[in-house]
């Protein structure tokens, strides 16, 4: 047999290897400096001159890549979905509110703050005192009503100082019940523009406040 054309060193490899391995490094070397140089700008250009190429790269990677349609409109649902679970919670929170509390005194036996209100309502003399108290009492819009005694008042009226006597009346009732009470003292009372004014009960005997719920129909 022949004499192979490649001889074998100690621990090197075959001479062909060798020249191929060299071969392949320059090309790949080559190939390397040929991006980079596509890559840079060219010596001594404006620094805008890299912003421009990036921002072609990215156009060129967007047409490559476009984004499905839902996938664009993701952001703008998600938002208007977090708007409106905020708009529902706003518009809900007086509702759970009071229908927490309810439950919290309906389980503990405790009085919420507010629930009751005393209302003032002035009066010109005792008889239409007695007679607005009458017509509240039998539309079951309070619970109890005091007629206090007469006394001075000083008010102005169309722009000038007044001084008369009065009735006040204070009404005890439910505090969801002060809009339709307004509503009705104002429909029979005398004056023009009657006083109807309200505070809501704070806190007080817990079997006086029971009685007053009990007392007047809720809506």
């Amino acid at each position: 047999m022949g004499t192979p054309c490649w001889r074998l060193g100690h621990g090197s490899a075959p001479r062909w290897g060798r020249q191929a391995g060299a071969s392949l490094q320059g090309r790949k070397r080559r190939r390397s400096q040929r991006w980079l140089r596509a890559a840079l700008p060219a010596r001594g250009s404006a620094g805008g001159a890299m912003g421009a190429s990036a921002a072609a790269e990215m156009e060129g990677l967007s047409q490559r890549c476009p984004l499905l349609p839902a996938a664009q409109g993701c952001p703008r649902a998600g938002r208007a979905a977090l708007l409106l679970v905020v708009t529902l919670s706003l518009l809900m929170y007086p509702v759970l509110r009071s229908l927490t509390l309810q439950l919290h005194s309906a389980i503990t036996g405790s009085y919420i703050s507010g629930t009751h209100s005393i209302a003032f309502i002035n009066c010109l003399n005792e008889q239409i005192a007695k007679d607005i108290a009458r017509a509240i009492m039998d539309k079951k819009l309070a619970a109890y009503v005091n007629i206090l005694p007469k006394s001075s008042a000083l008010y102005f009226w169309e722009g000038e100082l007044e001084e008369s006597t009065e009735i006040l009346l204070l009404v005890k009732t439910r505090t969801s019940k002060i809009g339709e009470l307004s509503n009705y003292v104002r429909s029979i009372h005398p004056f023009e523009i009657p006083e109807t004014i309200s505070l809501p009960i704070d806190q007080g005997n817990p079997l006086y406040l029971k009685w007053l719920e009990e007392s007047v129909p809720q809506d």
